[in-house]
């Protein structure tokens, strides 16, 4: 959208886009949520999905309202799937065990290809199962790469609107800390073949922030202590990491399916691209990048790594209006009439996010508006 609209002027774009959301997202939600609860709770999160659609597309603001949406999905997933764990003396029929972890997917993969081979072996192979798997997995980062972990993931949702509390940091990350920006690619080795070593998932039993329960720990002895420390560490680098440096601390340094996409997510055409005649070497964008994923010395042009996941802060940052949502780097050719707002990598790809997005958390949170409405009656 040109930069001289105004809200009023980009009200019809803005509808347009609205509903485009609207739509697909009731779809998939009343199938998804739809089987167990009142549709009337994949509505409402249908229409919340398109309220943040309407209001991107006429404030021309991506990264603010997505955080909306982010962190929104985010507190419906700790209302139903945490929360809940403690209100199933209120009402056991609103709560559910928490559904199988992306971020588990990763660091088992060797498992998980071990155990085909292993069925291939015995001839109980099927080819549907991991193929239709894959193909969900090629989908989504296909259409939503790097940005699953801005727009999708629950622990990023925590993590991103945590960062948004503090006015200011209290503690300021140096330089060093683009050193340590490749850590999670290196633990998502190590959790590979410990894994494939042990033949049990270590990330969710050892690391995995939201495993702080006696459920998931051994018996006793040093291997109890040990990770109730590891656990804790990782909730702490959750909670209180972004709170301290206004950066998504387990995000940008732990968690190692956001190394998975950084690789994978290349195959995602979607960029953040940097227009070099418009910077003024401000750094703003870096300060302002949430996953420590943009370098760039005082009057030196930025550099846009392969974590970018696409949030759009330094698009917001940015006072030259430097950066821009790409094409493999290219924009769209420009068009005229009615639909010229929408037709930019821009709303390409907020459409893509947030429709993913907003399926994907039909998982919860149609059902945590259930919760809510039994614990006020």
């Amino acid at each position: 959208m040109e930069p001289t609209e105004t809200p009023t002027q980009r009200a019809p774009a803005a509808a347009l886009f609205a509903a485009l959301v609207f739509v697909p997202v009731l779809f998939f939600s009343s199938v998804i949520a739809g089987r167990e609860i009142s549709r009337l709770y994949a509505l409402a999160w249908a229409l919340f999905a398109g309220g943040i659609a309407y209001a991107i597309a006429a404030t021309g603001r991506v990264s603010s309202w997505r955080r909306v949406f982010f962190s929104t999905s985010a507190l419906a997933f700790l209302v139903h799937f945490k929360l809940g764990l403690a209100g199933k003396a209120f009402d056991p029929t609103c709560f559910k065990d928490t559904p199988y972890c992306h971020i588990a997917m990763a660091p088992y993969f060797l498992n998980y290809l071990y155990q085909q081979y292993l069925a291939l072996m015995s001839a109980g192979w099927k080819l549907w199962g991991p193929l239709t798997l894959g193909a969900v997995w090629l989908f989504v980062t296909l259409a939503l790469g790097r940005g699953w972990c801005s727009w999708a993931c629950f622990y990023g949702g925590i993590d991103d609107g945590l960062a948004a509390l503090p006015r200011r940091p209290l503690l300021r990350l140096g330089s060093w800390a683009l050193r340590l920006r490749d850590l999670p690619a290196a633990l998502l080795i190590f959790f590979m073949l410990v894994s494939l070593a042990s033949m049990l998932p270590v990330f969710c039993l050892w690391f995995c922030p939201f495993k702080v329960t006696g459920t998931f720990l051994d018996a006793g002895g040093w291997q109890r202590t040990a990770q109730h420390a590891l656990l804790y560490s990782a909730l702490a680098a959750l909670l209180l990491g972004p709170l301290l440096t206004k950066k998504r601390i387990f995000c940008s340094y732990l968690c190692p399916f956001a190394a998975w996409q950084a690789f994978w997510g290349r195959l995602n055409p979607f960029r953040v691209t940097l227009d070099p005649a418009l910077c003024t070497g401000c750094v703003k964008c870096a300060r302002a990048c949430p996953m420590t994923a943009i370098s760039c010395a005082p009057g030196g042009r930025p550099e846009v790594s392969a974590y970018c996941n696409l949030c759009g802060e330094c698009l917001e940052a940015c006072p030259g209006a430097g950066f821009k949502y790409t094409l493999f780097g290219l924009e769209l050719p420009k068009t005229a009439g009615f639909f010229k707002d929408l037709f930019t990598a821009k709303f390409f790809y907020v459409f893509s996010a947030l429709t993913l997005g907003a399926a994907f958390s039909s998982l919860w949170a149609p059902a945590a508006l259930r919760d809510i409405v039994h614990w006020v009656r």
